[in-house]
């Protein structure tokens, strides 16, 4: 008995395709829905004849709500893998989504049947937010994968806080050598990016253990900063961060309480609540330290 090849990636498509077909088609129906109840002249007609300018404002705002509302879910389509932005454009539509809903039943409960209009609202505006989360659902990527994302996005985002604060360090220094300079004096200081410099050149390349190996610390470097994690699987963890091996900076054997004792010891440098620190002195000291203990432990 022979049994036909099922082509389940062309399926996959074509669910796809009828999922967000679904998902779009709801929205739709829903905008329409609460537009044929704005338009009621009866849910407007007490309101314009006391103040015509309210009405007017709140058809504004509607349509703007409107606009932001379909902005943001076609955003959130073309940006599923991006976490952070996804996160923001689901807020956003539905701010949009929620506004117009209200001006909706605003319109609503001027008019005789009100009590039935509000739960044809709800149920619309229920179903058209759970079709979307469904839909977006199904795009999500497997955690590993995602992993890998999140990972190149955190990458581009210290390179450009690392390129903001060279520019910032740049701009300071060449106002203090401007005011020195004008005292009479010359700022003869070493720049901070000296120390880096010199702690990179003091770095020994280190080997990657290939698979699980006992819990190990790593100082691996990106620009100006410096992740002090730890791992047993270094090799997994350097891939899910977008580096490489030439990155790693020092390699001390340690589980998890020498990283805590690492982050107070360098509590200064930390940015933020991340495992990322600034590579400076006394960061870059105690890497060039250990680097030169390694190689004269190396070399008995």
């Amino acid at each position: 008995m022979t049994t036909g090849t099922r082509p389940t990636g062309r399926l996959s498509v074509v669910a796809d395709r009828i999922v967000c077909g679904l998902a779009w088609t709801m929205q739709a129906v829903a905008a329409a829905t609460y537009t044929a109840v704005i338009v009621q002249p009866a849910g407007w007609r007490s309101m314009w004849a006391t103040d015509p300018v309210n009405p007017i404002c709140l058809w504004v705002f509607a349509a703007g709500m409107a606009g932001l509302w379909g902005i943001s879910l076609w955003e959130e389509q073309k940006n599923f893998y991006d976490r952070r932005s996804q996160r923001l454009y689901r807020k956003s539509s539905l701010l949009g989504h929620i506004s117009v809903l209200l001006v909706a039943a605003l319109a609503a409960a001027a008019q005789p049947e009100r009590i039935g209009l509000w739960v044809i609202l709800a149920m619309f505006a229920f179903y058209a937010t759970l079709t979307w989360s469904a839909w977006m659902r199904t795009r999500f990527l497997p955690p590993e994968d995602q992993a890998v994302i999140d990972a190149i996005h955190d990458r581009e985002d210290q390179q450009a806080a690392a390129a903001h604060d060279a520019s910032q360090k740049e701009q300071r220094r060449q106002r203090l050598s401007a005011i020195v300079n004008s005292l009479g004096y010359q700022l003869t200081d070493t720049p901070a990016g000296q120390s880096r410099k010199e702690a990179s050149e003091q770095t020994n390349r280190w080997s990657v253990p290939a698979g699980k190996h006992a819990p190990l610390v790593y100082f691996i470097s990106n620009g100006n900063r410096i992740k002090i994690g730890t791992s047993t699987e270094l090799k997994r963890r350097i891939r899910t961060l977008a580096l490489r091996a030439e990155n790693i900076a020092l390699l001390i054997d340690g589980d998890r309480r020498l990283e805590r004792q690492l982050h107070d010891q360098f509590a200064d440098l930390r940015i933020g609540n991340t495992e990322w620190f600034a590579y400076e002195s006394p960061l870059t000291d105690f890497v060039a330290d250990q680097n030169r203990s390694a190689r004269k432990e190396q070399a008995k």
